[in-house]
């Protein structure tokens, strides 16, 4: 990826997150997680194209992109969805996968 779409894709990021950050304020409750989740998929996204993502961080892209979008027909299945993401990234750090990978 040449420095400038890189530079792109990142601003594209923040300006999501800013806009949703104002969004927030009206938005429902449980959009403010389904946002957050959004956001972590998106700058795994930029990671990828830049070859900086590795296999756990599209795994988790993955699995966060299939369970996102709960939040608009389930909201027990999203909090559970939610529970595992939080499990899978813990237990990849408390496994010391984070460490200098």
């Amino acid at each position: 990826m040449s420095a400038l779409q890189y530079r792109e894709d990142i601003y594209d990021l923040i300006g999501y997150m800013v806009s949703s950050a104002k969004e927030l304020v009206i938005d429902p409750k449980l959009y403010g997680p389904f946002r957050l989740v959004d956001a972590v998929s998106r700058l795994i996204g930029v990671l990828e194209k830049e070859g900086a993502a590795d296999e756990f961080m599209l795994s988790l892209r993955d699995f966060i992109d299939e369970g996102k979008f709960s939040v608009m027909t389930d909201e027990a299945q999203f909090y559970s969805f939610l529970d595992e993401l939080v499990v899978k990234m813990a237990s990849f750090i408390r496994d010391g996968g984070g460490a200098g990978s």
